[in-house]
Parts: structure tokens; sequence; C-alpha cells
């Protein structure tokens, strides 16, 4: 008696099912065992899992700092007291040099290097537990500023460390500071230093080349207005910098320099400097172009705290710098400068020599001293 046909199909599918677990078992034999094959889809199941979770922690992040950013910066008291704070560690300890802050909601931190050991600051200042240069105060016990021999600080944000904005002071530091690393990071973090001393300094201070932002058409030779006490260059300039002005650039500049490296994801490390300090610079640019219009001026540098003169430049607008620099919607967002007409010259500004303007001010080949964040000198000038 004939089988039915659907028992016919149905072995036949059986048959064919162990052809396959068959075929399948000697493959994965030869392969490595169902061990190797089992780890190795864990793997890439991790790999996938990774792959869509990253923008998303990316874009969590970046908007977490711009909260914490936009929060801190648009305060003007809050400059104000990392100043006051960086200028009363430094009067409390001749031998330390305090070069950055950190500047919470209530408090204010100070990194300090040391010349000659390590000097404990008095109370009310409290050293962090884990990082030995670092001491902390907080904003209520601030006060006003002492009177130092201090050059008044010049500070730009660099970017974030948790809840707190980390400004360095451009006086306390080698007189280069060159960003390197990944190029649209770097580039993006020179816009925005470039956008803040402009912003801060009086007209006439800051002079930025060309290249620097494809919208601003800036002198090929920085260095060629020594008026200027700070210049933003793309480039490494080929001769030496100038007395009397500071330097910013990509690349390494000759001699002695602040080396501020950048990774693609946004976040900048300080070569020589704290290793537990890790600055987020991812919301740095966005939240300088928001607000580089009530950043407030350099006390000090511009003969008091009234409003900024008129500049040269001035922040682009987000969405056309991502469009420009080609940066993705989660990287930084360019706030640099464009072009724009010459103001008018003050009448009596240009002939006073600006405070600090001395080479042996701004040439001094060990800034941050042995302790502190070094003063890497990354190759020799040729001249």
């Amino acid at each position: 008696m004939n089988a039915p046909a659907g028992w016919t199909r149905l072995i036949g599918l059986i048959g064919l099912l162990i052809l396959v677990v068959v075929l399948a078992h000697w493959i994965v034999r030869r392969k490595g065992g169902w061990g190797a094959l089992r780890r190795r889809v864990v793997r890439e199941l991790k790999t996938a899992a990774r792959a869509f979770a990253t923008p998303v922690r990316t874009e969590l992040r970046h908007r977490r700092g711009l909260r914490v950013l936009g929060r801190l910066l648009r305060d003007a008291a809050g400059w104000t007291d990392a100043a006051t704070a960086l200028r009363r560690a430094a009067a409390a300890r001749p031998d330390a040099r305090p070069y950055a802050a950190l500047l919470g909601t209530d408090v204010v931190g100070v990194y300090a290097a040391h010349g000659h050991g390590e000097s404990a600051l008095p109370e009310p200042w409290a050293r962090d537990a884990a990082e030995p240069r670092l001491w902390w105060i907080s904003r209520a016990d601030l006060g006003a500023a002492p009177e130092t021999e201090r050059e008044a600080p010049v500070l730009v944000c660099l970017g974030r460390s948790g809840t707190d904005a980390v400004l360095l002071d451009l006086t306390a530091v080698p007189p280069a500071v060159s960003v390197t690393g990944e190029r649209r990071t770097a580039r993006a973090v020179l816009q925005a230093l470039a956008a803040q001393l402009d912003a801060r300094l009086p007209a006439g201070r800051v002079v930025v080349g060309a290249g620097v932002h494809p919208r601003h058409d800036g002198p090929a030779d920085v260095f060629e207005r020594p008026g200027a006490g700070y210049a933003v260059s793309a480039e490494a300039p080929e001769r030496n910098r100038p007395a009397g002005m500071r330097l910013l650039t990509l690349g390494v500049a000759h001699h002695s320099t602040l080396i501020l490296e950048a990774d693609r994801d946004g976040h900048l490390r300080l070569h020589g400097g704290p290793p537990a300090l890790t600055v987020d610079a991812l919301p740095l640019a966005r939240v300088v172009s928001r607000l580089v219009h009530t950043l407030p001026p350099v006390p000090g540098d511009d003969g008091g705290s009234g409003p900024n003169p008129p500049k040269t430049l001035h922040a682009l607008s987000a969405d056309d710098d991502l469009v420009e620099t080609g940066l993705p919607p989660t990287a930084m967002a360019v706030s640099a400068t464009a072009p724009r007409p010459e103001p008018t010259p003050a009448p009596a500004a240009p002939a006073a020599a600006e405070p600090g303007d001395e080479e042996g001010d701004l040439a001094e080949p060990t800034a941050f001293g042995p302790a502190g964040v070094s003063a890497a000198t990354a190759r020799s000038s040729s001249s």
C-alpha cells in the first residue's frame, strides 16, 4: 500500500533538515566549534549594540554639556570668581603658579603648579583628595581680588569636567598654545578659543589669521600686526613669535608651547597636565556661539568692566558652521569668526602699553614648573 503524499513530503523534509544539521555541524567544527561560534555571535551583538548606542550617548552627553556650560558661562560673576580664585591662590603662596580653574555652581577649583616642592594653601582652601595640585574654595569665601604683581588672568573656557567649566589662564601658561590631534575637533576648539578672546579683549588686541575659519579673511602672517597681544593661526608660523605676543595655533608651534591634544570624541588632554582631568570640549563651540556677545570683558585689560568695544570678528550661527565644516550633528558646532568692517579706533587707546607685554613675562620657558603642566618644547626653531 502506497504511503500518502503528505507523509512522503514530511519524510523528505525531515531528511533535508537532518542533512542541513549535519552540514552545519561539520562547518562549525571546522571553524572552531560551537563555543567559538557562540562567542563570535555574542561579540557581534555587542558591537551592533554599541554602534546603535554610541550616537545616543554622544547626543545625551552633548545636551548635558550644553546645559552645564551654558549655565556657568552666561554668569559674568562666574568668570570674575574664577579670576579672583587664581589671584588669591597666587597671593597666598608666591611659589605656587595657578594656571587653570574649575568653575562650579558654588565652588572654584584651582590647579596650581609648584616651583619647589608642594606648598599648602591656607584655609579656607581645601586640597582635592585625588589630585594634589587641585585646591577648592567656596565662591562665597572668595571676597575681593587681592592686589598682586601678577598679570591679570585672561581666561578662556576649554570645555567641562563633570559639572564644572574648565578655564585656562593664558597668562600663566607658555606663550604659545598648540591645539593638535584630530583635525576637525582641534579646529573647532581653536575657533571657539579665538571667539572668546575676541569677545573679551579690546578691539585690536586679537588678530585671527587666514584659514582659521573659511569665512574669515584674516592676514596670512599673523605676526604682521605687532600691536596685537594675541594671534590665532591655522598653521604653526615658520618664523619666531614676536616679543609681547601670545600665539594660539593648530599644529605644534616653535619653542615653549602648551599642547592641547584633541580626539575625535571631543575630548581635550593637556600634555603634562593632571592625568585625572578630562576636558569634554564637545559642547564648547556651540555654547560660545550662543553666548559670545554676552561674555564679560577681561578685568584690567580694557580699563573697566563696561561693554566690550566693537570687534572685527563675530560668532557665526551654529547651523551654518555645521554645514561648512562637515561636522556631524552630534559633534562640535564651530563658533568662530566672520569679517566685519574695521571699527574706528578710539583716540587714546593704542599708545598705552598693555600690562604683561614685556618679553620677560611672556616668554618664560618653564611657566608651569616641574610639578605642573610642563612647558613642552615641541620642536626647535630653524632660525
